[in-house]
């Protein structure tokens, strides 16, 4: 089994570190000993989506996600198409946003039917966000988007969720952040390529420890702080 991942817009799109997720995947495949090829394309690389099992994209600037937005544009019916083939797909950060109708007031792609509009207001905090697939997610979020009429989501009411597509606001990189959802996205992409394949749990006693710790830490610290 090889599994061939392509990182995209890596020099455009990784304010936040989201590249760390092709980090913590690459040390985990190399221990489960997966093969495995990453290619890193950007604005003037031609792209097949075809040839890939997970496609990663993260969070930039609004100036960086508008020219990358033009890119993928040419791109559409081959991303729909990956899509529906139930290629994996960890959208990050304002990626998300350009899955969607509308960004803005610009032409967006389209897989969806939600529309994203800018907010007076710039979100900027971190996250702690229950959901159905693992332990809460915790992370970062930093943007002055607001996602309507989404009727997908990935994380209680935040991200979409669709076939083998993960796209959420949470920045990190969220996968070196939250144990669980490393384990469960990684054990989904290898079962997906080889239904036969033996999976063996990954080695994050230790990190799912710290993840559980931190978590109840962060609740309680601002339980306190309201109290107070």
């Amino acid at each position: 089994m090889k599994i061939n991942i392509l990182c995209l817009y890596y020099d455009l799109m990784n304010l936040y570190g989201d590249t760390g997720n092709i980090r913590v995947l690459k040390y985990h495949l190399d221990r489960l000993k997966v093969n495995y090829n990453i290619d890193y394309l950007s604005i003037d690389d031609k792209l097949d989506f075809s040839k890939y099992d997970l496609i990663l994209m993260g969070d930039s600037t609004e100036e960086n996600r508008d020219i990358c937005l033009n890119h993928i544009l040419k791109y559409k019916k081959e991303v729909e198409k990956a899509i529906d083939a139930n290629k994996f797909f960890l959208v990050t950060g304002n990626a998300l946003g350009m899955f969607g109708k509308k960004l803005y007031d610009k032409k967006a792609l389209g897989i969806f039917d939600f529309e994203v509009v800018e907010t007076e207001e710039r979100v900027s905090k971190e996250v702690i966000l229950d959901n159905d697939i693992c332990s809460p997610i915790y992370g970062f979020m930093n943007h002055s988007d607001e996602v309507i009429d989404n009727n997908q989501p990935l994380f209680g009411d935040e991200g979409v969720h669709y076939k083998n597509f993960y796209g959420t606001y949470v920045v990190g990189p969220i996968l070196s952040r939250n144990p669980e959802f490393l384990e469960y996205f990684l054990k989904e992409l290898l079962l997906f390529k080889d239904k036969k394949y033996k999976f063996k749990s990954l080695d994050l006693s230790l990190d799912k420890k710290a993840h559980e710790e931190f978590i109840e830490f962060k609740k309680t610290k601002v339980f306190n702080a309201r109290k107070a």
